[in-house]
């Protein structure tokens, strides 16, 4: 699945020679993805708020191509059905099926249920988790720094009568922030944002603090990506939420595993799509 060697970080990470061919290449497709390419309403999402934002995610999920004319709607739907975005919805799938799991843990331990994803977006899978557990007395906190995101997520949930999720403005990576939270959570998820960091020790000290934070026999739910077909394309053509180049880190799924054994969590499950693209990892704190 993924024998072919792809280019690392470090590689990526260099500007490419002048007049080279890979220069003339990528560059050529940078062209059509902004004049052809944004015909497509998720291509334009995209650009406006990067390719890894919340908002594109959100629109991933979705998956209903949409764009100018006929022509950029078929450019969309190619687009939605990339093996990125495809591993991107079965991750969705896995991380609903993660926490079910976690959630029927607490349950039975007769514990009341508190969720917070530290960096949710308008948190559509965890939306849809409510759907399915109306009138349980289950609580959820999404966080994150972007409000569009936010105000997508309260959108969501009022058009479909969704209780008990609040939304709130805050640094996913604060010890402080997290220590503060009210109600306290006993599942914690971090959801496609380590895979945004290509710092290691960044992801460590994110997953020191919510080790801190949670009491044994809470949960901790993280998800990583191993492996990207289209590392390249996206390194040299795609901006990222800051509009700089998205170009990725990827890590193995036993280095993350390692790193939350260290810190006090014992291994539950993992879940990889069927392209060995992401992957979601339930841990749960001794």
């Amino acid at each position: 699945m993924n024998a072919k060697k792809l280019p690392t970080y470090e590689e990526l990470s260099k500007p490419l020679t002048i007049f080279s061919y890979k220069w003339f290449k990528w560059g050529l497709v940078r062209i059509v993805l902004n004049t052809i390419g944004r015909l497509s309403k998720g291509i334009r999402i995209g650009f406006k708020y990067g390719f890894d934002s919340g908002t594109m995610l959100d629109y991933v999920y979705e998956n209903n191509p949409q764009g100018w004319l006929f022509f950029g709607k078929l450019i969309d739907r190619e687009y939605l059905n990339g093996p990125g975005w495809a591993g991107i919805r079965q991750r969705k799938i896995h991380l609903k099926q993660i926490l079910n799991e976690a959630i029927q843990g607490n349950r039975r331990n007769s514990k009341d249920t508190i969720i917070m994803d530290v960096a949710s977006g308008p948190g559509r899978y965890l939306i849809e988790t409510m759907q399915e557990y109306r009138k349980s007395g289950i609580k959820v906190i999404c966080r994150d720094m972007d409000e569009t995101g936010l105000n997508l997520g309260r959108q969501l949930c009022s058009r479909l009568g969704i209780e008990g999720i609040k939304y709130e403005k805050a640094d996913a990576f604060s010890l402080e922030t997290l220590k503060n939270t009210e109600p306290v959570p006993n599942i914690i998820i971090v959801s496609g944002l380590y895979e945004l960091f290509t710092n290691d020790d960044i992801v460590k000290k994110s997953m020191d603090n919510i080790s801190a934070v949670l009491k044994p026999g809470d949960y901790f739910i993280f998800t990583n990506q191993p492996y990207h077909p289209q590392l390249e394309l996206i390194a040299r053509t795609l901006p990222n939420r800051l509009h700089e180049f998205w170009v990725m880190r990827l890590r193995s799924d036993n280095e993350v595993k390692s790193w939350a054994t260290a810190l006090g969590f014992k291994h539950v499950r993992s879940l990889l799509d069927g392209y060995g693209i992401f992957s979601v990892h339930l841990f749960q704190k001794i």
